[in-house]
């Protein structure tokens, strides 16, 4: 990433905010912009604020069943992407600040060397999320899969309603997306291929007139709906010349299997993965 990673820390206890910021300022890439108790100050005039690129915040003193709360940090934060830390004791914590989309999310005791690390990776858009965290939000946020359900993190997928919803918050999608989605969710993480999914969904392969752009333009409609960051695609992947694919975002990514070892596939968590809309 060019340039200074600009850092807003929001976080009320004032001992914990200073140690936050002495231990981001170890870190030369990165710029401390401002540290508050209240991460919505700055809606006030006086307060002055660059371009962020990430926010550190404490979410447990953040309104978590209000969603104009997150709207707002949204709204102010633009493109801001938000390293959340909790003690992970209240579930509707967990359940707004992942639903909300958060890049990031650990313990308020987060070590320093994992702090600076999540804040480098929410700046490249690569989530980065506390396993134990993780696992409890899977035990208290998210219901036992039915038949016909397929998740990927907090992406269900329900084959036999036909909806989708990402950690308890629905998402819409038109009765094509939905198909196209269902196809891809269907191969359990391995890649689907654009003319393959002209063929199952649209039934109008090339050679019948079916075009590409049909399979591109629905995928960034799908991704404009279930994804938190559309810039930097978490749950539905694409690799040139293997097709689409959807993981779990929460996992580490071990591969796609297509003939080849594992470990010769790209990460999911690589920055520098090819990604197509």
């Amino acid at each position: 990433m060019a340039g200074k990673i600009n850092v807003l820390i929001a976080e009320p206890d004032h001992m914990r905010r200073q140690s936050f910021v002495t231990w981001l300022r170890q870190e030369t890439s990165f710029r401390i912009v401002g540290a508050r108790s209240d991460c919505l100050e700055v809606r006030r005039p006086n307060v002055p604020i660059a371009h962020l690129d990430v926010l550190v915040v404490n979410v447990d003193h953040l309104a978590p069943a209000q969603l104009h709360t997150w709207a707002a940090i949204h709204l102010l934060l633009l493109d801001a992407r938000v390293v959340a830390l909790t003690d992970g004791a209240r579930d509707d914590v967990l359940e707004s600040a992942l639903g909300a989309g958060v890049t990031a999310l650990h313990p308020l005791s987060v070590e320093p060397a994992t702090l600076r690390r999540a804040v480098r990776n929410a700046a490249q858009g690569i989530v980065d999320f506390d396993p134990t965290l993780i696992e409890r939000a899977r035990r208290v946020v998210l219901q036992p899969l039915t038949e016909g359900q397929i998740r990927f993190g907090g992406l269900t997928i329900d084959l036999r309603r036909r909806d989708v919803i990402r950690w308890n918050r629905p998402i819409h999608l038109t009765p094509l997306e939905f198909s196209l989605l269902a196809c891809i969710a269907s191969r359990d993480g391995c890649p689907v291929s654009p003319e393959e999914l002209l063929e199952r969904v649209w039934h109008a392969p090339s050679y019948r007139g079916g075009t590409l752009a049909q399979v591109h333009n629905c995928i960034k409609r799908i991704r404009q709906k279930i994804e938190p960051d559309v810039k930097h695609p978490r749950y539905l992947l694409c690799e040139r010349g293997w097709g689409y694919w959807l993981q779990d975002p929460t996992m580490p990514r071990l591969g796609i299997v297509l003939g080849a070892s594992r470990t010769d596939v790209p990460s999911a968590r690589d920055p520098n993965l090819s990604i197509e809309n």
